[in-house]
């Protein structure tokens, strides 16, 4: 895929769905993080995506900055292919991705899961973001992960979204490690299939 500043983004999709659910994932990570989650996406009828961010992985090129950019251009994928509804999901850096983009991008995406965003990654804004956005949106952290937690906190309480929601699990676990929880788990899959 291309980025609309000509970042060039790689990715894995799994999946014939009309539903599309673009994963992003944390630092230092690539696509691989989210593969399981993609495959389990796939066998319960979604089409997913799961993406290197620009600078991670295969993908290269463009403002390392603009990771949002990445999940655009993951959405336009998706769309081009025949999702009729897209979801997005971010672990970490990748949750204030998608939460920046989904703020950006139309026609306007379906629903936002955080998992850790912070609510600032580099020149990403996800507390402006939410204040904007009226996407139906989930933030999670865990409990011991305290910066995250307390961000997922602040981004919760400033969301202008009707349909918003936050579950802090026990523990310390951060970003894609969340979904180990099988309730948080089942939270997000609950989620994604509205």
């Amino acid at each position: 895929m291309r980025a609309s500043d000509g970042a060039v983004v790689y990715g894995v999709e799994v999946g014939t769905g009309t539903t599309g659910v673009v994963l992003g994932h944390q630092y230092l990570s690539d696509h691989c993080e989210f593969i399981g989650v993609a495959r389990d996406l796939a066998r319960r009828g979604f089409r997913a995506l799961t993406i290197d961010f620009r600078g991670n992985g295969a993908s290269s090129g463009g403002d390392g900055r603009r990771l949002d950019r990445d999940v655009a251009a993951a959405v336009a994928q998706l769309r081009s292919e025949g999702a009729t509804r897209i979801k997005l999901v971010g672990a970490s850096m990748g949750g204030t991705a998608v939460l920046a983009a989904a703020a950006l991008i139309r026609p306007v995406v379906n629903g936002v899961v955080s998992l850790s965003g912070p609510a600032h990654y580099q020149r990403l804004d996800a507390l402006r973001a939410v204040r904007q956005s009226r996407i139906p949106v989930r933030f999670l952290a865990a409990r011991r992960d305290i910066r995250f937690a307390s961000d997922a906190r602040t981004l919760m309480k400033a969301s202008k979204a009707r349909d918003k929601a936050i579950l802090i699990v026990p523990g310390a676990r951060h970003g894609s490690s969340i979904l180990d929880v099988p309730w948080a788990n089942a939270h997000v899959q609950a989620f994604l299939a509205r």
